[in-house]
């Protein structure tokens, strides 16, 4: 193992990287660091994309390196499992950055085709619907004699994130985050059954009592952090006015994942049941039996 480990580091180092490369990250921002509202934006972004780059750089421009990575721990199940496409669209108007998961090395190539088309097309709506926005902002302010240019322009952030990963089951999210005034998540989850190539449902991972187990998990951790710190944990509460406030039991077609763990965890978007500055909330609610 350590043998194909310096295998690939002995690849990268004599790999020629092209000399713009390095400049990539920091000439998407030239403008961007301009709009002070975005300012803060910069450093945890261009930290991530310039090792996005890099790493994605190296498997597509090195088949060895590429090898020699999926038999490293834990980078191995990224590199093999989910891969990704990366690319940014800014102009004054629309400012948007997607990394895109796909899935290979399943054994199951059905279930890769079904899953990396839907991938597509929901991302491609996604971007579509905000450059549309963004078109739409630019003629309202130029028929009102405004410059475009002053514009607060469109933010999208697409990316994901790997919640587990075994044999028997993946379970990832993508983010999709717009920012206006303020930044709005929401989650798209996938569960899958890598053996049967099915997505999984909370009844295959709870059993066919998981409306109650959830229920009651979700209702008993909302208790515990409100009696245990109520402005921190300030959840929508129903009233006489307003009963369909608060947590009402979980949806049909709830959102959950698969922890690392092996915890089955629902998940809630923001303004779902409690104010968007407590952001996503997530909510433990059993061992998954998949």
């Amino acid at each position: 193992m350590m043998r194909n480990f310096e295998e690939a580091k002995r690849t990268y180092e004599s790999m020629d990287i092209p000399e713009k490369l390095p400049n990539v990250v920091d000439q998407a921002f030239t403008r961007a660091t301009a709009r002070r509202r975005l300012a803060w934006y910069k450093p945890a972004l261009s930290a991530a994309a310039a090792v996005c780059i890099l790493f994605v750089a190296l498997l597509n421009i090195s088949p060895t390196f590429a090898n020699a990575m999926a038999e490293v721990p834990v980078l191995g199940n990224v590199a093999k499992v989910l891969t990704f496409r990366q690319y940014a669209i800014e102009t004054d108007s629309e400012w948007i950055t997607v990394n895109q998961p796909s899935i290979a090395g399943t054994g199951n190539t059905e279930l890769e085709k079904r899953v990396n088309n839907e991938i597509q097309e929901k991302i491609d709506a996604i971007v579509a619907e905000a450059r549309q926005e963004a078109k739409q902002n630019r003629e309202d302010a130029i028929a009102r004699g405004q410059d475009p240019a002053q514009l607060m322009p469109v933010i999208l952030d697409i990316r994901y994130e790997i919640k587990s990963s075994s044999e028997k089951a993946l379970s990832f999210v993508i983010y999709k985050t717009e920012t206006a005034a303020s930044a709005y998540t929401q989650q798209i989850f996938y569960n899958l059954d890598l053996a049967s190539g099915k997505d999984l449902t909370l009844s295959d991972v709870l059993g066919p009592d998981y409306k109650q187990i959830a229920d009651k998990a979700v209702k008993d951790t909302i208790d515990q952090r409100m009696a245990e710190d109520p402005e921190k944990w300030p959840y929508f509460v129903p009233t006489p006015e307003t009963p369909d406030e608060g947590f009402q039991g979980i949806a049909d077609d709830q959102k959950f994942y698969i922890d690392k763990d092996g915890n089955v965890v629902v998940s809630f978007d923001e303004y779902e049941i409690g104010p968007g500055s407590m952001g996503i909330q997530d909510f433990v609610v059993g061992k998954s039996l998949v």
